[in-house]
C-alpha cells in the first residue's frame, strides 16, 4: 500500500478525497492550508473528518494561513461558511504552534522510505518547504496536485482556484519539484458525478451519511460545471485516483511555469527559454467510466 501525505484545504471535494485516500493508501499525515476557507476551519475540518472515519490516530498539521504574497480568497460560496456545507458545530481546537512545512521537513529527513505528496489546495505549504529545504523538493516518490489547467486550455481564471490563489507558490513547486504530476480542471471537469448517484453514499454507514449531506450541498452549488446540468465535478478526488490508478489517465510531459502577476495571474504556461525546469506529467484525458467505477469500488 502506497504511503502518502495529504496537503489539503477541506472543502467538500477535499473531504471526499480524504475519505477515499484512507481506503486506498497508508495516510501518514494530513497537512492543512488556508484556501477554500480560513486555516482555522481547514484544520478543524480535517480533524473532524478523520474522527468521523475512525482515524483520529492520524496527525493533522496546520500550515500557511494565507498565500505567499496575496490576501486569502475563500470559496465559501461553494463549500459553506466553514468549509463543510451546513455543518457549523465542528469541535474547535487551538492550532499547533509548529507549522506543517516544519513538520514535513522533520519527517522527510528521516529514513522512512517512499512517500507520495498529494495536494488538493493552494501550494503554499509545499513552496515554503522547498524554499527552506531545497533538497526535499526531490525527496518524494511523486508530488500530485489539483492544479490549474493544461496550457492552451481556455478557462475562467477563478476556476483555476488553487493556482490563482497562490501563483508564486505554484511556480516554486514547478521550478524545484521533481516527479510532479498535475490534474487540471480541463480534465477534472470531464469526470462528473451524476446528481442521481449522490444517494448511493447513504448505504455506507455514518461516514456515508455525512458524505451524502456534504455532496448534496456541494452538488447543488456546483451542478452544471463541466457542461452537464445533471452532474457536478469532484475535482480533488482525481488526485487520489492519479496516484492509486494512473492508468485511468492519459499523460503528457512538459516544462511549466505560472504567470504570477497581472490580468493573466494563475495561468499555467509552457516554460520558455533557459529556465531549465523539470518536466511535469500533466493529465490530458481520463477514462470517465473507469474512474467512476474506481470511485464506488473505494466504498465497497
Amino acid at each position: 500500500m502506497k504511503r502518502v501525505i495529504l496537503d489539503m484545504d477541506p472543502g467538500i471535494d477535499d473531504a471526499l478525497a480524504l475519505i477515499i485516500a484512507l481506503k486506498r493508501f497508508d495516510v501518514l499525515r494530513v497537512c492543512t492550508v488556508g484556501g477554500n476557507v480560513k486555516l482555522e476551519d481547514t484544520y478543524q475540518n480535517a480533524r473532524f473528518l478523520l474522527e468521523q472515519a475512525g482515524r483520529s490516530d492520524i496527525t493533522v498539521w496546520a500550515g500557511a494561513s494565507r498565500p505567499l504574497f496575496y490576501p486569502l480568497i475563500k470559496a465559501a460560496a461553494i463549500h459553506g461558511g466553514h468549509g463543510l456545507g451546513l455543518l457549523t458545530d465542528i469541535p474547535k481546537q487551538r492550532l499547533p504552534e509548529d507549522r506543517a512545512w516544519m513538520e514535513l521537513a522533520a519527517l522527510a529527513h528521516q529514513d522512512v522510505g517512499p512517500m507520495h505528496l498529494i495536494s488538493t489546495g493552494p501550494l503554499t505549504n509545499l513552496a515554503l518547504l522547498f524554499l527552506a529545504h531545497p533538497d526535499l523538493a526531490t525527496r518524494w516518490t511523486s508530488i500530485t496536485c489539483m492544479f490549474g489547467a493544461l496550457p492552451g486550455t481556455h478557462v475562467d481564471r477563478f476556476e483555476e482556484f488553487n493556482v490563482y490563489l497562490d501563483p508564486h507558490a505554484a511556480d516554486v513547486v514547478l521550478r524545484y519539484g521533481e516527479n510532479v504530476q498535475l490534474i487540471g480542471i480541463n480534465v477534472a471537469h470531464r469526470a462528473l458525478l451524476p446528481l442521481k448517484d449522490v444517494q448511493r453514499f447513504r448505504q455506507y454507514g455514518r461516514i456515508g451519511q455525512l458524505l451524502f449531506e456534504l455532496m448534496t450541498f456541494y452538488g447543488t452549488k456546483s451542478q452544471g460545471e463541466g457542461g452537464d446540468p445533471e452532474a457536478f465535478p469532484i475535482d480533488d478526488v482525481l488526485t487520489i485516483a492519479a496516484v492509486d490508478a494512473p492508468d485511468l489517465f492519459q499523460w503528457v510531459e512538459l516544462p511549466l511555469a505560472v504567470v504570477r502577476e497581472g490580468p493573466l495571474r494563475g495561468t499555467v504556461v509552457v516554460a520558455q527559454g533557459p529556465a531549465d525546469r523539470p518536466l511535469c506529467k500533466i493529465a490530458s484525458s481520463i477514462d470517465v467510466d473507469a474512474f467512476l467505477n474506481w470511485l464506488w469500488q473505494s466504498f465497497a
